[in-house]
């Protein structure tokens, strides 16, 4: 629908920046990872997931994480990073892929996904790899293609390789 017809439905005005750009919402970052991963960030305190964070404001070197927002509201984030922590002969990686649960389906994680590979071709890569559970249907829209599986901390993830 469109303004002609009287009729018109909100879109979501996806932007996407860097996270350097937006260290004021590190700490919202670090509340969201410890909600979502809790067993992963048990023995994390706030200030060092917040420190952690920091260590990923770059613009133009690994790492260096992207933040998502919807009309000037904070709904995602994810991050390009040298170190493959369940598969390091894979990489650079893009990975941390989070779209708070309001924004779920509403192409923010594709969105977050593209801007992520853009970066990685801008920075001189050739290839990025993921690993995930949840985003395979993502990055099978976007023309990755399945490695294999890893198992990582009891878990299954799919190893998937985007040739840039």
């Amino acid at each position: 629908m469109n303004s002609e017809d009287g009729l018109s439905t909100h879109q979501p005005m996806i932007t996407i920046h860097f996270l350097a750009d937006h260290t004021d919402f590190i700490p919202t970052l670090a509340v969201w990872f410890r909600t979502q991963w809790s067993q992963h960030y048990a023995d994390w305190t706030q200030a060092e997931m917040e420190q952690d964070f920091l260590e990923d404001t770059s613009r133009d070197r690994l790492p260096c994480r992207l933040v998502a927002f919807d009309d000037n509201q904070l709904v995602g984030t994810i991050i390009l990073r040298e170190q493959n922590h369940t598969a390091p002969e894979f990489q650079p990686e893009l990975g941390g892929l989070f779209v708070i649960e309001s924004h779920r389906g509403r192409g923010v994680g594709t969105e977050l996904v593209r801007a992520g590979m853009k970066l990685a071709s801008d920075l001189g890569y050739e290839t990025v790899y993921a690993t995930t559970v949840s985003a395979v249907g993502i990055l099978e829209r976007l023309g990755w293609e399945f490695v294999k599986t890893i198992i990582h901390d009891d878990e299954q993830l799919a190893l998937y390789r985007c040739k840039l």
